[in-house]
């Protein structure tokens, strides 16, 4: 029985080491193809979080949008 749990706690002890490390990760039914919008808007979802190419394209386009206010002469 005392074996049962040292092999269960090794087990356990492995499989947080791994997720830490992040070299076992569970798969959440999300790809990181980036292929899933929850809304059709936004930028698209991956496993760990938004795709930076997009989130990089939309911060260039708000600050040329930025840029392009500036530039109005004030009334």
């Amino acid at each position: 029985m005392t074996f049962l749990f040292v092999f269960l706690a090794i087990l356990i002890i492995t499989a947080a080491a791994l997720a830490i490390t992040g070299r076992f990760t569970l798969d959440a039914g999300i790809s990181n193809t980036g292929d899933h919008k929850p809304d059709g808007r936004g930028f698209d979802v991956t496993l760990r979080g938004y795709r930076m190419d997009e989130v990089d394209q939309k911060i260039t386009e708000l600050e040329d949008r930025i840029t392009e206010l500036e530039a109005r002469p004030k009334t």
